[in-house]
């Protein structure tokens, strides 16, 4: 399925943190992002993994604007309410790495969300719980 991310997400660039769509399913979206030295916040050592809660973010953003696409809707702006149990394990994600993300709804009522992330650098696993919203208007 993989296509391009920033169909279903309401940034521009150089805010984009995800590249590739790879599944979407009735509750969830796997997604992938390739690091390279043109994202916003690359230094010399890697993207800072403090970047993941805007990765997870983004790739349920995707989850959201694929959905949306599928009612005639254009990709709404969304708010991340806070996160809970986010470790990150190292400091940057190295050049060229392939981070794949995987959102799963947990929770949505009223545009409240609550979603599992986890975020895959070869063996190391970012996971965190995001609490989302996006309004209806």
């Amino acid at each position: 399925m993989k296509q391009d991310a920033s169909k279903f997400i309401p940034h521009q660039a150089p805010m984009i943190f995800v590249d590739l769509v790879c599944d979407v399913g009735e509750d969830y979206a796997i997604t992938e992002l390739t690091v390279r030295p043109e994202l916003i916040f690359y230094e010399d050592d890697g993207l800072p993994t403090w970047t993941a809660i805007e990765i997870m973010a983004q790739s349920i953003a995707v989850f959201a604007g694929y959905h949306g696409q599928q009612h005639g809707q254009a990709p709404k702006i969304g708010y991340l309410l806070g996160t809970r149990k986010l470790n990150l394990p190292m400091s940057h994600f190295k050049l060229n790495s392939v981070l794949r993300i995987k959102v799963q709804q947990m929770y949505l009522h009223e545009g409240l969300g609550q979603f599992q992330c986890e975020l895959q650098d070869g063996e190391h696993t970012i996971a965190a719980m995001l609490s989302v919203y996006q309004p209806n208007s």
